[in-house]
C-alpha cells in the first residue's frame, strides 16, 4: 500500500476525542486536518494553518452554513481548533469572525498522558441522591 497520498491524523483524535465528537464536529475537524496536515509546503513541512471559506466547508462536508458555524464554535470551545485572521489574531467568537474575508483554521490537538482526561467531556451527575418512588 502506498502512503504518498494520505493525510496523517493524530492518534489523539481516535484515542481521546472520537467518542465525544458529534458527526458534524468530526467532519469539520477531519476537513481542517486534511487542509493543514495533508499538504506539504515548498520547504517540505506540513501546513500549520489554512485559509478555509464556508463554501469550502459546505462543499466538502455537505453541511449547511448554520451547522458549520455552530460546529466551529463547538470545536473552539472544546479546544480542538484555533481560528485566527491573517495576522494571527485569535477569533474566538462568531461576531469576531462575521464578515472577515481571510479566516485561518488550525487543528489544536494535544497528546495526553492519561486517557481519563478529556476536554469538553462533562462528568455525569446523578439526578437525585435517593431512589424516587411515585407512591410516596
Amino acid at each position: 500500500m502506498k502512503y504518498q497520498q494520505t493525510t496523517q491524523v493524530p492518534n489523539v483524535v481516535f484515542d481521546v476525542h472520537l467518542s465525544e465528537l458529534s458527526f458534524s464536529e468530526l467532519k469539520i475537524l477531519l476537513f481542517i486536518i486534511r487542509q493543514t496536515y495533508g499538504w506539504i509546503t515548498k520547504n517540505g513541512k506540513r501546513k500549520k494553518r489554512d485559509r478555509i471559506t464556508h463554501g469550502q466547508f459546505s462543499t466538502k462536508t455537505g453541511l449547511s452554513r448554520r451547522i458549520i458555524s455552530q460546529t466551529i464554535q463547538s470545536l473552539i470551545i472544546k479546544q480542538l481548533i484555533i481560528v485566527s485572521d491573517y495576522n494571527g489574531k485569535l477569533l474566538h467568537y462568531p461576531h469576531e469572525r462575521k464578515g472577515k474575508i481571510g479566516i485561518y483554521y488550525a487543528p489544536y490537538l494535544h497528546a495526553y498522558a492519561g486517557n481519563d482526561f478529556k476536554i469538553g467531556k462533562q462528568k455525569h451527575q446523578p439526578m437525585q441522591n435517593k431512589v424516587y418512588n411515585k407512591t410516596k
